[in-house]
């Protein structure tokens, strides 16, 4: 194999999903895996290293390379950082898988998203198919930029991205400042990449003939404030970066903000606490520092 391909897997709070993770990759044609503890816990910590140990002396053909930043950097962060790693280093690779540490690679799926870089030239990442209990969201996902639904089909104020859950992509694909956008902590970072690369005109593609099993639902506690909180910032942080003019931010916020405080009062009733209120009024509060600091896609072309 010609290509040099890594993968990159972001451990928080789940060693022993990260090792099934890892295990699955065996066989896939890597040089090199990249295991990022991000879950900014001693004890977490401890465990992740001595699930590393084990996987080390296992027979898994590529190295496994652990990188830990002390804290939990977030998902974009995580990623750019282990990225701007690799290719700082002596031998940086041609190419990236990224993967969740709750996903399992199915059968020739490096392979599989390479050939079809191949095919299509064009393309600036591919994505497989995402096998989970959400089957709208095998093939990607429909982003309502104005109502922030996660939608299956195309429509009118619709873009289609691939979720962070599995990709590959050519380095020539991360910028100098990596590839994710950083104001997200987490919820939102690939639903930006995929407005941007929209946007710049450059091609996605889904590899039907492979795919990933997915464990769907988020990583943290779905009624925490942890969860609320960064779920509805990402939100309102795409109002910002998915403006096509500035005069459309007003109108972006406007309709979220009617959206997510209606979406916030049914989780309140669900839960039976104000938790998501709370957090739906507090993500409010750093906007303006965003605001001022975002550049829109069609002025940064």
């Amino acid at each position: 194999m010609n290509q040099h391909v890594c993968a990159i897997i972001l451990d928080y709070f789940g060693a022993d999903k990260t090792k099934q993770s890892v295990l699955s990759l065996v066989g896939q044609d890597l040089e090199t895996v990249y295991i990022l503890d991000n879950s900014g816990s001693d004890s977490a910590s401890a465990n992740l290293r001595r699930t590393f140990a084990a996987l080390t002396e296992a027979n898994t053909a590529f190295k496994i390379k652990f990188l830990t930043a002390g804290k939990n950097l977030g998902f974009g962060r995580g990623v750019n950082f282990v990225l701007a790693h690799d290719r700082q280093s002596e031998s940086p690779h041609d190419y990236y898988l990224l993967l969740n540490n709750d996903a399992v690679a199915g059968p020739g799926l490096v392979s599989g998203l390479l050939s079809a870089l191949k095919i299509e030239p064009q393309a600036a990442l591919a994505a497989p198919r995402v096998v989970s209990s959400d089957p709208s969201r095998e093939y990607g996902i429909w982003y309502h930029r104005y109502l922030g639904l996660l939608l299956s089909r195309p429509g009118r104020f619709r873009f289609h991205y691939f979720t962070g859950c599995c990709l590959l992509l050519p380095r020539h694909l991360v910028r100098e400042t990596g590839l994710f956008d950083e104001a997200f902590f987490m919820y939102g970072e690939d639903t930006e990449l995929g407005w941007r690369l929209n946007r710049q005109g450059k091609k996605m593609v889904c590899v039907t003939d492979v795919f990933v099993e997915h464990e769907y639902g988020p990583s943290v506690d779905r009624s925490s404030f942890f969860y609320e909180y960064h779920m509805v910032r990402g939100h309102l942080l795409l109002s910002l970066k998915t403006a096509i003019h500035p005069a459309e931010i007003p109108f972006l916020l406007a309709v979220k903000y009617t959206a997510l405080s209606g979406r916030a009062i049914i989780r309140c009733l669900r839960y039976q606490a104000f938790i998501p209120l709370v957090a739906f009024f507090v993500a409010w509060l750093p906007l303006q520092r965003h605001y001022g600091s975002t550049t829109l896609p069609s002025q940064a072309r």
